[in-house]
């Protein structure tokens, strides 16, 4: 399991200080002059084994990602629990741990951890920098805090600052949990209904209709079914505690914020050849926000996905996503675009 270590007191930009964090990475493809190197920022629950939860951005499975000529990297962020340092981690003060201690992080705080790992895997430029939602949002910090070294961002379904709509959503999420207390029939229990909310955010309308609709063989309705299963299946890979560090990180992300500078004055420094999708039925990540990094992005453009599956398009999507990387990028353009 390749981890690597950050520094032995690591302060985040709150002020408060993680002793002996580390990050769990995967690095996919041979690392060989002459091949580009693709670092995706994972989803909100991903992992660092990209294909696991990204597949239809890989070669075999009609994607953008070619380990024959490019090298994949992709590190769990910091409050995730795929192996990185996070709330089910031993704070070495107590022994135990952190659970509900666990500190308040920010995106900028991961981007930090990021480019540590860069600099230690001796990583001088980022061909390709991807990320989606919550890891869109890292994407978007990484290339304010270093514009040399990414050449070309991918931001899918983000935001330059997160809206009033999607803190409520999260807000929403964490008050679910703490429904369920330390009661640990009721945990679970907990978990799945902040997971159900989160599904109806992450879905539309046009979605549920079409495949939610009706009853099922045992005679439930098809859309309370659904939910429960996404909800047990959820309670089996992520944790309560996790969850509501990275909702909040994601809700405090403001591209602009302590850097004594609008928006837009930030944005503008952004060296990176930038493209930015979005999705026509994304409500929680609207196109209009998409819209708004792309136009103030000197060297960026927008492109739209047109797809029922709301906001998860941005994972099931993958085929779309790489040929318009290849369309922005490579100058190939498929006509199904």
């Amino acid at each position: 399991m390749p981890q690597h270590k950050l520094p032995e007191s690591f302060t985040l930009a709150n002020g408060e200080v993680l002793k002996n964090a580390s990050l769990y990475y995967e690095i996919s493809g041979e690392v060989l002059p002459g091949k580009e190197i693709i670092w995706v920022c994972h989803a909100f629950t991903g992992s660092a084994t990209v294909i696991d939860w990204w597949p239809t951005l890989f070669k075999e499975n009609g994607g953008f990602i070619d380990l024959n000529k490019h090298v994949l990297i992709c590190a769990n962020m910091l409050g995730s629990c795929y192996g990185s340092t996070g709330p089910l981690s031993i704070n070495p003060e107590t022994g135990k741990a952190y659970e509900a201690d666990f500190p308040l992080l920010n995106n900028r705080d991961v981007v930090t951890s990021f480019i540590h790992l860069r600099k230690a895997l001796g990583i001088s430029r980022i061909d390709y920098l991807i990320g989606g939602s919550l890891g869109g949002q890292q994407v978007l910090e990484w290339s304010v805090a270093e514009p040399e070294i990414i050449a070309k961002q991918v931001i899918v379904a983000s935001n330059a600052r997160h809206s009033a709509w999607g803190i409520a959503f999260n807000d929403l999420q964490r008050r679910a949990i703490e429904l369920g207390g330390d009661n640990p029939e009721k945990v679970d229990e907990a978990l799945s209904v902040a997971r159900g909310i989160a599904m109806l955010s992450y879905r539309s309308y046009t979605d549920f209709e079409l495949k939610q609709s009706g009853r099922g063989a045992d005679n439930h309705h098809k859309a309370v079914s659904y939910l429960k299963y996404q909800g047990e299946k959820f309670n089996k890979r992520f944790n309560s505690h996790a969850y509501k560090i990275l909702s909040l990180m994601m809700d405090a992300h403001d591209i602009s914020a302590n850097r004594e500078a609008t928006d837009r004055e930030v944005l503008s420094k952004v060296k990176a050849e930038t493209l930015c999708i979005g999705i026509n039925s994304d409500f929680l990540f609207p196109v209009q926000e998409q819209k708004y990094i792309s136009d103030q992005i000197p060297n960026a453009s927008l492109e739209v996905i047109n797809s029922d599956k709301g906001h998860d398009a941005f994972l099931l999507e993958g085929n779309l996503i790489s040929e318009l990387i290849n369309k922005k990028f490579n100058k190939v353009v498929n006509e199904k675009i």
